[in-house]
């Protein structure tokens, strides 16, 4: 199942009937549709009316009257499609079993494609076992006694007409169905792939510690090239030492996604709602004897009563089972599918991901003081500050060798006693804050990223929540990371770091000088990449889509139910 290609099955949808128009208000008519003439009325002898047709006329009316009828009819055209593989996951579920964790209780789907739907028969093996994606137990089905049923892939309705209108072009972000002109093909047809869109014509597209970057203005001779062989990956002219220079040297721009995008593209790293109780806790106060107390005995809420002195910590730690602290990475359960032979016994290599997503629901007992959600990435700590007494949060960034640094303030209804389900993100070298849904600082606050790559050992302490004066409780506490990009795909190309100790900063040395990948994406053409990067076969390998190959957006997922809804 490594390298999926995201094919898509697809189920035509036909547009309902059109309904018979009503009659226009006029005289009654007879039973055979003639006007009805009252008794003594005369008759009137009909005067022939002469029409004068304009043949241009016509012809151009009649031409009108088609578009405008195939533009109607297109607006209803649609197509199902069926996920098979896992490229696209969790943002899309290709085949996949549902298991729960017989330690924390956590649930979550795990790839099965390799025993439903192999893409050779010769590689068709049952998926036995998987790890928890929030406490990291190796559940072995068979000796849990546990034999978790499959389920299809998502089930997505893809608008077809969208990319035909003469004023919508496919955009970035946008999550695409195409055909293309490469193997896996079936009775020599090509078939569907579905993967999200990142680069467009004439752009530059450069992967870097797994964000992603875009240049404008670089330019190659092609000429030589027929038109339909542009798609091919050879014509992206992959990490152009000129790109890659630009990209490391800091001219490229990076590519930032709309807070909905965030969400859609988050990955959980732990739900402390879900905690296995043989295990110590990873949210922990700072200070033992402090003000912050847990609400309950596995510690899946705290309260910090009112006081004074200065912010008191509850911190998280990235604690394995072997109890050590390690860096957060791109570790994902649906990749951790075994099989009995051992094909698969083991997740793709780690990578190291500073951006992350912090989310609770707050309730202020007494509005003084300050409220504190931190994050950090690297040389620098991200703090969203909320004023309890004025509702106004500041947007502060330390570190980086220089002195406090405040970035943006706004007002925010958290003012008063209540309840609030905050979150703040550290994504794209953007800050952005949610309150019960709304966005006080719009899409976000965007910071310069530092010279220095790579983690610290601030990354130990990856997120924190403070209060000074107040009095709290925090629950439902939920860390999540950012999709990451890598440069190849898992397998022997993989480019993730031989790093010995995830724990140990003296051990992360290659973590500061990373590989970087830069495509070029020629007119006419776009690059797609799956969500799932190292399980994903996608334009890093073969190449581009040209723009006559897509087929459509897709639009929502409509089954299963419980997934049922729009597709970001």
């Amino acid at each position: 199942m490594a390298n999926e290609d995201a094919r898509v099955s697809a189920q035509p949808i036909s547009p309902g009937p059109v309904a018979a128009s009503a009659p226009a208000d006029g005289p009654p008519l007879t039973a055979n549709g003639a006007p009805t003439r009252s008794a003594g009325q005369p008759t009137r002898p009909r005067t022939p009316v002469t029409e004068h047709k304009d043949g241009f006329r016509e012809i151009i009316e009649t031409v009108v009257f088609v578009v405008v009828l195939v533009l109607l009819l297109k607006s209803f055209a649609a197509e199902a499609f069926v996920i098979p593989t896992g490229s696209m996951a969790e943002t899309l579920y290709g085949y996949q079993k549902q298991v729960t964790c017989p330690k924390c209780n956590y649930h979550f789907p795990v790839n099965c494609s390799s025993e439903i739907d192999p893409q050779q028969e010769a590689l068709r093996e049952p998926v036995v076992g998987a790890i928890c994606p929030n406490c990291r137990y190796e559940i072995d089905f068979a000796r849990e006694g546990i034999n978790p049923s499959w389920n299809t892939g998502d089930r997505v309705l893809v608008a077809k007409f969208l990319y035909e209108l003469p004023w919508r072009k496919p955009e970035r972000h946008d999550v695409v169905v195409f055909k293309y002109p490469k193997e896996p093909q079936r009775n020599h047809t090509p078939m569907n792939y579905i993967k999200r869109l990142v680069g467009e014509p004439g752009e530059t597209i450069g992967i870097y510690y797994g964000n992603l970057y875009r240049f404008q203005g670089l330019s190659y001779d092609d000429s030589h090239v027929k038109p339909e062989d542009l798609w091919r990956d050879r014509y992206m002219h992959e990490n152009d030492e000129q790109a890659v220079e630009l990209l490391k040297t800091g001219k490229f721009q990076i590519i930032r996604k709309a807070p909905d995008k965030i969400l859609a593209l988050r990955r959980p790293v732990f739900d402390n709602d879900y905690q296995d109780k043989s295990q110590p806790h990873r949210w922990v106060p700072e200070k033992q004897d402090g003000s912050w107390q847990p609400l309950t005995a596995e510690a899946k809420a705290f309260r910090r009563t009112a006081g004074h002195g200065p912010v008191e910590w509850l911190r998280y730690q990235h604690r394995m089972r072997n109890g050590l602290v390690e860096l957060i990475t791109d570790f994902m359960g649906y990749n951790t599918w075994r099989t009995p032979n051992g094909t698969h016994a083991s997740p793709p290599p780690p990578n190291w991901v500073g951006d992350l997503l912090l989310e609770c629901t707050v309730t202020v007992e007494q509005a003084q003081g300050q409220l504190v959600f931190e994050l950090a990435e690297g040389v620098d700590r991200f703090q969203a500050r909320f004023d309890l007494g004025t509702g106004v949060c500041t947007l502060v960034r330390l570190g980086d060798g220089q002195p406090e640094r405040e970035l943006d303030s706004k007002p925010t209804t958290v003012h008063k006693p209540g309840k609030y389900r905050l979150r703040f993100a550290n994504v794209d070298d953007r800050l952005t804050v949610w309150v019960d849904g709304s966005l006080p600082f719009g899409d976000g606050v965007v910071y310069d990223a530092p010279a220095e790559k790579g983690p610290t050992k601030n990354d130990l302490r990856p997120a924190s929540i403070g209060v000074q004066a107040g009095g709290v409780s925090v629950e439902g506490i939920r860390l999540y990371r950012d999709t990451y990009y890598t440069v190849n795909v898992s397998g022997p190309r993989a480019d993730a770091p031989n790093v010995a100790d995830w724990s140990n900063p003296g051990a992360w040395d290659e973590l500061r000088n990373l590989p970087a990948k830069t495509l070029y994406v020629q007119p006419g053409h776009y690059l797609c990449l799956g969500d799932n990067s190292p399980e994903s076969s996608d334009g890093r390998s073969w190449g581009l889509v040209p723009e006559r190959l897509m087929l459509g957006r897709a639009m929502l997922v409509y089954y299963p139910f419980g997934r049922a809804g729009r597709i970001k």
